[in-house]
């Protein structure tokens, strides 16, 4: 879904409309102020993802990990099975 814009003067009318879809669509939008980014809207479970992806990637240890792990995966390598890790 492109990221709509929207300039800082015509948001105030179409305030709920605009949250509603950020929550329910995913739509996001850019508010622009003087013609300039000023702001992004979107759903509050879209900003936790994204969140939680920029501190995954933020930690060197793990993806110092993901990066060995799919090396060895990419090479062959076998994970466990579902009876082996849950006794099953």
């Amino acid at each position: 879904m492109n990221m709509k814009i929207v300039p800082v003067t015509q948001l105030k009318p179409k305030l709920l409309k605009v949250i509603s879809q950020a929550q329910n669509a995913g739509q996001e939008y850019l508010v622009t102020k003087n013609g300039k980014p000023a702001a992004v809207i979107m759903g509050y479970d879209d900003w936790d993802s994204w969140q939680e992806t920029i501190s995954i990637l933020s930690d060197k240890k793990t993806m110092k990990s993901i990066r060995a792990n799919l090396k060895y995966f990419n090479k062959g390598g076998k994970g466990l099975s579902v009876e082996e890790v849950f006794g099953e």
